[in-house]
C-alpha cells in the first residue's frame, strides 16, 4: 500500500531537483522513493555525509547519472525480489 509524506523543501531546491529529474527521465516522487529505498537497505543515510573539502560542491552531469544508474538498478532489484 502507498502512503503520502509531506514537507518542507527550499522552493529553489525542488525547481532544480525537477528539472534534474526531468533530464533523468523521472519524476521527484521517483528519486524520494528510490532515496527511501536506498536508506532502509542502508539502515540510515545511503552515503556519507561529511563535510570532505575534496569533494566537488557541484558533481558533474556523468556523475549524477551515474549515481542515479547505481540506485535505479538496486530499486528495480527490489522490485524483482518483491515480484518473486
Amino acid at each position: 500500500m502507498d502512503t503520502n509524506i509531506t514537507f518542507r523543501i527550499d522552493n529553489q531546491v525542488k525547481t532544480d531537483m525537477a528539472k534534474i529529474c526531468e533530464q533523468l527521465g523521472m519524476t521527484p516522487s521517483a528519486a524520494f522513493n528510490i532515496f527511501a529505498n536506498a536508506f532502509v537497505r542502508a539502515k540510515g543515510m545511503p552515503f556519507p555525509v561529511r563535510i570532505d573539502d575534496a569533494y566537488p560542491l557541484s558533481p558533474s552531469k556523468s556523475e549524477m547519472i551515474k549515481d542515479a544508474d547505481m540506485f535505479l538498478n538496486a530499486f528495480a532489484e527490489d522490485y524483482r525480489r518483491m515480484a518473486q
